[in-house]
This record gives structure tokens, sequence and C-alpha cells, in this order.
């Protein structure tokens, strides 16, 4: 393949208004590692709208914006006619490929198979047909990502095969989230009515976030506790089930507010029974703030144990591990691991891995 010759078919129907996802941060973070790369002639995004797409993806030379059909069917038909117009590689954020066909090369990412195992989802009629997409993109893909050696591991478990070119391949973390402190964050707090200190829990607030065991220690801490990116729906499943509960919800905080957010909390919580890589926890620990996660296995490899760790199902533990920060030798200690572990993660660098995964595969053509 010749230098800067190569088209990248990239699906980004994950790019949704007013909706910050770990996979709408994947296709940016990677497109943006592919636009900058040589053998890249141009990287064409597939969106329901162009005005969802990041900023920092528009107006670039080699990035091309393609609107397609929000109907499900049209979309999916679309990407397969699209893959048959000189698309040297496709690449898929999603754990399937196009319904009707793949005519080039492709790549797709399994960040977890939540929807298909864990028994809060598996009961829906979706999970069959989900499952069904999950076994013939594994067949057919020229290679898949996996977030992380327990979603490979996962994989495995449900279908007994994990693709014939499988590699973890952690995603990286955005430079935006640093370690800085900005007296121009005040404003930032104000908007959201919030002052710096809290305890911050960023999530869908789905039930396999697990918020119940925050909710039972609420209102024993000395700290708020302030939880963001939970629908109203989801909050009203939480506040039925802990009415009594004192916190902060905010249903939606833009991408360029959450870091700031972030570095002007106390720490970051993660208490998920069941995660595909957790972003959060890594983006806490880029902006110099601890974090405190779930015994469970994802969650530890990714953060390479580099944070405070509690029991899913024991809210004193969680209670005892937020206190443990009050110490300064304790917290200080905290900022310095986790820097040190995500330095390897941000940036373009972080996605050196995936680049080099796509030259390979590019060489082949």
């Amino acid at each position: 393949m010749n230098k800067g010759c190569s088209k990248i078919l990239a699906d980004a129907r994950e790019f949704v208004k007013a909706k910050n996802t770990g996979i709408g941060r994947v296709i940016e973070g990677l497109t943006d590692a592919l636009a900058e790369n040589d053998t890249i002639r141009e990287v064409i995004l597939t969106v329901s709208s162009p005005d969802v797409v990041y900023e920092r993806l528009r107006n670039r030379k080699k990035i091309k914006i393609k609107k397609i059909s929000q109907s499900f069917l049209t979309s999916e038909k679309t990407l397969s006619d699209l893959s048959k117009t000189g698309i040297d590689l496709f690449i898929s954020p999603y754990p399937k490929l196009p319904l009707f066909g793949c005519n080039c090369k492709s790549i797709h990412i399994i960040h977890d198979v939540l929807d298909l195992t864990n028994p809060l989802y598996r009961k829906r009629f979706k999970v069959l047909f989900d499952g069904w997409r999950l076994k013939k993109a594994l067949k057919k893909a020229d290679l898949t990502w996996y977030d992380s050696s327990w979603s490979l591991e996962e994989t495995k478990k449900y279908v007994d095969f994990i693709g014939k070119n499988p590699k973890v391949r952690y995603p990286g973390i955005d430079e935006k989230f640093y370690f800085k402190n900005n007296t121009n964050q005040n404003d930032v707090l104000r908007e959201y009515k919030l002052q710096s200190g809290y305890i911050l829990v960023i999530g869908n607030g789905l039930p396999h976030k697990n918020l119940g065991v925050l909710l039972k220690i609420a209102n024993q801490l000395s700290r708020k506790i302030v939880l963001t990116g939970v629908s109203r729906k989801n909050q009203i499943y939480w506040y039925k089930r802990y009415p009594e509960h004192i916190a902060t919800w905010i249903n939606h905080v833009t991408d360029d507010d959450l870091p700031f957010l972030i570095r002007e909390s106390f720490c970051l919580v993660q208490p998920s029974t069941v995660e595909g890589y957790g972003y959060p926890p890594l983006e806490a620990m880029a902006c110099g703030v601890p974090a405190i996660i779930s015994n469970i296995p994802v969650l530890k490899e990714t953060t390479g144990c580099n944070v405070l760790i509690a029991n899913l199902n024991n809210p004193k533990e969680w209670k005892d591990a937020i206190e443990a920060l009050e110490n300064k030798d304790i917290y200080n200690n905290q900022i310095k691991k986790g820097l040190k572990w995500v330095e390897p993660l941000r940036g373009r660098k972080g996605w050196q891995k995936h680049i080099e995964d796509v030259e390979e595969l590019l060489k082949s053509i």
C-alpha cells in the first residue's frame, strides 16, 4: 500500500447530540490519530447528523463527514454499499459489522458482551439478534480489538471463539483530561450549581452501575455526591429504591465541561458490577484526582490497581475508602500513582498500537 493512499470508512453513528459515551470517545480518539497518519489519505465518518461530530474532527483535511439515514435497515444497507466504493478498511466501534455485508477489510471492537450475558439485560428479545451479529462479525472481521483482557475472556466464554485475529488494545485518553489548577473553572461550577470538593460519579445510571451502594451512604458522608450523565428515567429508578438519599443529579454534562468537573472533585467513584473498560477512573487519574473502583476484574485490570478498591456490595467499604482519602498523604500518593499509570495512554500516543495494527492490515492489500 503506497503512502497516503488508503481510505478508511468508520461507523460513527454513536455520535449523538447531548450524549457522551465511551464508544464515542473511542471513535473520536482513534479518528484523530488515523487522520495524523501518513499512510491514510481519507477517513470517512458516517453519522446521522453532521452537527454531532466532535469539534476537533471537523474541518480536518483528511476527515470527511457523510450523513446517512437514521433508519436502522437503510443505514446498514448504506454502510454495506459504501464499503464497495474504493474503501480499503471499514472500522466498526461495535461488536458487529454491516448487516448486509462488508466488502473490504474490516475491524470491529468488543468493549464488553454485557447486553448478552448480564442477567439484568439478557432476557431482551434483541439479545438473540445481537448474539448472531457478534458471532458473524467474529468470523468475518480481519481484526478484532478488545478493550481489555477481561472482555476477551468474557467473549470466549459466551461464544467459545474470539476472532481470527484478536488483540487487546486499551483505548487512549483525551489530552483534555490533564492535571492542572485552573481558576477559570469557577464559571463551570456556577453553571452546574456546584462547589468544589464533591464526590463524583459518571455514568448512565443503568442498574449495572450499582449506584445503590453509594446512595445508601450518601447521607452519612461529609461531602456531597454528584452523579452525572444519568437520564431522568434512570434517576427515577434510583429514587424509587432510595427515596431518602441526599445527592445532586446532573443528567448531562457537556464534553467540554467534563474535565473541569473532574478536576474540581475530591474523588471519583465507580461502583459498577460490570464494565468493558471504564473510562471515568482513568480520566480522573489523568486529571490528578483519586479514584475508587469496585473490585471487579476489568476495572482492576485497566487501572492497574492504582486506585482504592471497595467491595461492590459493601457500603461501609465505600465509606471507609472515601474517608481514607481525607488523609493528605494517602490522597497525594493516589494522585502520584494515577498520573504515572495513565501517562502512556495520553493523547495520540495512547492510540499507537491501534495505528500499528491498521498499518499492518493495509500492507496486505
